[in-house]
């Protein structure tokens, strides 16, 4: 049983990280779309420099803050949903508890694919963010999230002992 409520307070914490951050990046959209087309403008490279998908285009860079944005909110709805059926199931036979985590390990999929296609991919490979000191921090910070997301997952996808 204690290992249920563990399972279910590391979905709230992911809910949690999802639902915060979803509202900070609303409440300075301005500076989620700078940082997003700070990436995207290459700007690191100098003039004449750079891939031909180097863009300062504000629709390229709201799609940006976009992907981030309602990946945090997915997965931060998803996971809440998910804590709240694993609270009701979680005396419960350990199959019906284990259907009862689908939802926070969809939501912690969410997060782990938003963090990785968003910040590894696109961001280091396509944009090289890696290049820009500033912007190493928001991938270490992306990895460290992903990270800790991934490992939850994992955990949380475990089978429940009979």
């Amino acid at each position: 049983m204690m290992i249920r409520w563990l399972k279910i307070m590391l979905v709230v914490g992911v809910a949690l990280w999802g639902l915060i951050g979803t509202l900070g990046n609303l409440m300075s959209l301005d500076a989620a779309f700078n940082s997003v087309q700070q990436v995207t403008s290459m700007e690191w490279l100098g003039d004449g420099d750079g891939p031909p998908w180097r863009t300062t285009n504000a629709i390229v860079a709201g799609m940006g803050v976009a992907l981030i944005i309602l990946g945090k909110l997915i997965a931060g709805v998803m996971c809440a949903f998910g804590a709240f059926r694993m609270v009701q199931s979680v005396d419960r036979e350990p199959g019906l508890f284990q259907q009862a985590k689908r939802l926070a390990i969809v939501g912690a999929g969410a997060a782990f694919f938003m963090l990785f296609i968003g910040f590894t991919v696109i961001g280091e490979t396509v944009y090289l963010m890696f290049f820009e000191p500033y912007l190493v921090g928001a991938a270490e910070a992306a990895w460290r999230y992903g990270g800790f997301i991934g490992l939850i997952m994992i955990f949380l996808a475990q089978p429940e002992p009979a």
